[in-house]
């Protein structure tokens, strides 16, 4: 009598099959893949040169605009040729974020959604994996256009002007902070994008935050006028200016608030991306 073994494989779909396929999917695989999809797509790819390409030109034009400009009398003139430099990284938060909601709410628009969550059944490693590629991509953009910004803005008020330089006290440290502000907002578009899963939404609603809400906050004035500060935009200018006015928040305080926003966001994206249906 001979005894054959057979290994028991369980069925597609039942608890154990799909135990044993989320241990095999790992968050540095789905960052892979993640990063894979970004890649591929060339209009990401375009939407990232088009960015650097403005943050350089944004950066030389205003260099070249208040080259040599006076300071008032009254001391409201702020001669701040590093800052100035760096002014595009206001342009670029507006495409970083929405090409951070594109991220995710494209793959709703499209059903792909469906498909990744299937291969990784526990969900969060994809929102941590559209984090990781988006803030990844976004922040070697920016380092890399805003140091081309920088040198060459300081060549433009070296003819004219003092410059300034790396060496110099809170430079560098702006030019980081230049770098981030637009990618923490990407991540606040990746964020809205889990949150809201419609393009359009997500993305009005990140324009909003940006920009009709400090508007807002400063026509109502008060308690509102004090609290335009916390909003990201305004945070973020705090963290690039390396000549501030007496008052402003300080680089390492807008730093805390940016976190807080991206913390709050994510949380609730988390939260809608556990419990809703794909």
């Amino acid at each position: 009598m001979s005894t054959t073994n057979t290994t028991l494989v369980p069925p597609a779909g039942s608890p154990r099959a799909d135990d044993v396929s989320a241990q095999n999917v790992t968050l540095p695989r789905v960052i892979r893949s993640e990063w894979i999809k970004l890649r591929s797509l060339r209009s990401m790819i375009v939407t990232l040169a088009l960015t650097a390409a403005a943050v350089i030109a944004t950066g030389v034009l205003v260099s070249m605009l208040s080259n040599g400009a006076p300071i008032a009398a009254d001391g409201e003139g702020i001669y701040d040729p590093a800052g100035n430099s760096l002014f595009g990284a206001t342009l670029a938060q507006v495409v970083l974020g929405v090409m951070g909601a594109l991220v995710v709410t494209s793959e709703y628009s499209t059903g792909l959604i469906r498909t990744t969550l299937t291969a990784v059944p526990r969900r969060l490693p994809v929102l941590w994996a559209k984090v990781v590629v988006v803030a990844a991509a976004a922040f070697a953009t920016m380092v890399a256009s805003l140091s081309v910004a920088f040198f060459v803005g300081q060549a433009v008020y070296s003819g004219g002007g003092p410059s300034a330089s790396l060496s110099d006290p809170g430079v560098l440290r702006a030019v980081l902070a230049a770098a981030l502000f637009p990618t923490a907002i990407a991540v606040m578009g990746v964020a809205f994008g889990a949150l809201m899963r419609h393009t359009a939404t997500a993305i009005g609603i990140l324009v909003a935050i940006l920009f009709v809400l400090p508007t807002l906050f400063e026509t109502l004035g008060g308690v509102w006028g004090d609290a335009v500060e916390y909003l990201p935009s305004e945070a973020g200018q705090a963290m690039i200016a390396v000549v501030r006015e007496s008052g402003d928040m300080s680089p390492s305080v807008a730093l805390l608030v940016l976190i807080g926003w991206i913390g709050v966001l994510l949380a609730a994206g988390t939260i809608a991306l556990k419990r809703r249906d794909a």
